[in-house]
């Protein structure tokens, strides 16, 4: 098995970060910027190379691609143009959520409150190439609590399990459209990381890993590529 992690495109928020190093204003479920559409374009039009290297520049068996989303509108909107290109379905998982869910702070009590999100009809409806993985609350896809950290390391836990039993012993590109933070979570639950966690896994916008899976060795060719951005898209 093959995994591309790919870290959606820059979106508002991380724009509003960007310039006032405050969450102020934020939304639950943000698109992607100006400069996001751009990169997500620029990923699709450099894709091809992160799918053939180290096959011998052979163009892929795209029966072998699986396309796997989150379902935050920008991590979609991040998979969009590469599903166009390779006409993929966009496989919808619950559990690529970026930490903490769908959720806004409560301005009184300071709490943080975790929302319906889309619903399913919506995002099926702005997205016609997106296939729900798991059955999903018609009322809107996260309709949940705010994630707490245990939480979000037994979803990781819980998606390693699932793609391991989807994935291990085949050689299927696996590439995951997910969000920065849960990269981390991610990762330590598939290397086997205890706690304390003493380290962060940097990942740019569209920033892309790749993770080789052979038998039960896990290979990390590499983190966080951005080569197909020039430099003053980097965010």
């Amino acid at each position: 098995m093959h995994i591309l992690y790919i870290r959606h495109a820059q979106s508002t928020n991380n724009l509003l970060w960007d310039q006032t190093g405050s969450s102020d204003g934020r939304s639950s479920d943000p698109t992607l910027s100006e400069l996001g559409v751009k990169q997500s374009i620029a990923l699709c039009n450099h894709f091809e190379h992160y799918l053939t290297l180290g096959s011998g520049n052979q163009p892929p068996n795209l029966d072998h691609i699986f396309l796997y989303s989150s379902l935050m509108w920008r991590s979609l909107q991040t998979a969009q143009p590469i599903a166009d290109k390779y006409n993929l379905p966009i496989l919808g998982v619950r559990d690529l959520h970026e930490v903490g869910g769908v959720y806004l702070k409560d301005p009184e009590t300071e709490l943080n409150i975790g929302l319906p999100g889309k619903k399913p009809d919506e995002l099926k409806m702005a997205y016609p190439r997106l296939h729900f993985v798991q059955e999903l609350n018609v009322q809107g896809w996260y309709n949940a609590s705010y994630e707490l950290d245990d939480q979000a390391h037994q979803r990781a836990k819980r998606l390693v399990k699932w793609l391991m039993a989807q994935h291990q012993y085949t050689n299927h590109i696996v590439v995951l459209v997910s969000h920065g933070a849960f990269f981390n979570y991610f990762m330590t639950e598939l290397l086997g990381i205890t706690p304390p966690y003493r380290s962060w896994f940097v990942m740019n916008n569209t920033g892309v890993t790749r993770i080789e899976v052979e038998e039960d060795q896990i290979y990390i060719l590499y983190t966080n590529s951005i080569i197909h951005l020039p430099a003053d898209w980097v965010s």
